[in-house]
């Protein structure tokens, strides 16, 4: 019998794309070096660009979006990683045209993955995302800059301060002691 799962599809039909939950089969999914057990994804703008079928994202439906997952490796053909290790997948392609973090498997080359950080658990990894790593990359690459004294006592600002980088980056910012100016197209 073969193992199945379920998983936020997004397929394309005459008046513009469905969403619906549907039952997958594992083995259809990549052949990648680890099977992971999604255990949670966030929500980012990438997926809504996917869901919605916006062109630029996802170039085959049906698909399953989710850019990002966190979750416990099932099955590893990679010696670095073992059987209950909790991951986390961010970027490349998964979720853009590889199926994504919003179904309750992924199946992706080990590159892909890094090992869930000490202290952090995949819940708190997801509800800082994709967003949230690429806001802390951004401010650690800050961190690495030539000559650093750190960040206390210094000015920045934060363009696209209301969406996911930029509200992370706020936040970080500012707990490292410095004044954040935060810049918003936004109105209201």
């Amino acid at each position: 019998m073969t193992k199945t799962y379920k998983a936020l599809e997004s397929a394309k039909t005459e008046l513009g794309n469905n969403l619906s939950i549907v039952e997958k089969s594992i083995e259809d999914l990549p052949k990648g070096d680890l099977l992971i057990k999604v255990q949670y994804s966030s929500l980012n703008y990438k997926d809504a660009m996917s869901a919605k079928g916006i062109p630029g994202v996802t170039r085959n439906y049906p698909h399953i979006p989710g850019i990002d997952a966190a979750g416990i490796v099932e099955l590893s053909k990679d010696e670095n990683f073992k059987e209950g290790d909790e991951v986390i997948v961010t970027g490349y392609d998964l979720g853009m045209n590889t199926p994504g973090g919003f179904g309750e498997y992924v199946s992706v080359p080990s590159n892909w993955a890094i090992t869930l950080p000490e202290g952090l658990t995949t819940r708190e990894a997801m509800a800082l995302g994709t967003a949230g790593l690429t806001a802390g990359l951004s401010v650690h690459a800050l961190e690495s800059y030539r000559n650093y004294v750190g960040l206390s006592g210094t000015k920045s600002i934060v363009t696209g301060a209301t969406g996911g980088v930029g509200s992370v980056a706020v936040m970080l910012l500012s707990k490292l002691g410095s004044e954040v100016t935060a810049v918003t197209g936004k109105k209201g």
